[in-house]
This record gives C-alpha cells, structure tokens and sequence, in this order.
C-alpha cells in the first residue's frame, strides 16, 4: 500500500490503531514513528542505526501485515458497517 495519500495514511493509520498489537514490538515502533509521529525513513532509520531500505521493508511488510490482518478478521469494515447502520436508524428515527 502506498502511503503517499493522505486517505491511505488514514486507512493505515486506522488499521494501526485496531491491529497493531499484533505486530512485533520493533515492528510497532517504527511503524509509530512513520504513522503516528510522523518522522521521514530516514530519520527512523538513523533513529534506530540503520538503513533507510531496512526501515522501508519494515513499513512495507508491516502495512502489508496490518491489511492481511483486515482481510482475515474484518474488524475495520464491521465498525464502518455498524456506523452506517447506527446512522441509518438514526435518520430513520428522526424522521418519526
């Protein structure tokens, strides 16, 4: 996933928030430093004493990750399901 959008920063950032328990603590930190702090490659990288390339696979195979983890469990698109249900009703009700 390319992360050069501002709705794809979201989307992953969203995906972060409900999954990122599951990546590994090195993983977990680099990622919160890209996402959530917004630091460059390159300073993760001198941040953590190595390569821009090393930190990019890192963000690669952990959006990558943090997708598979969507696909399988669905727990984004069930909440974005259920708001649109709870928006729905509440047109509905407003409309009573």
């Amino acid at each position: 996933m390319a992360l050069d959008t501002l709705q794809a920063r979201g989307r992953t950032l969203a995906l972060y928030e409900r999954y990122g328990a599951l990546l590994t603590d090195h993983q977990r930190e680099v990622v919160d430093l890209y996402l959530r702090s917004d630091w460059s490659l390159a300073e993760i990288a001198a941040h953590q004493g190595t390569s821009r390339a090393a930190v990019h696979d890192i963000v690669r195979r952990s959006t990558h990750a943090l997708q598979e983890y969507e696909a399988k469990l669905g727990l984004l698109s069930e909440s974005a399901r259920r708001r649109r249900a709870l928006l729905a009703m509440e047109r509905e009700l407003n409309g009573l």
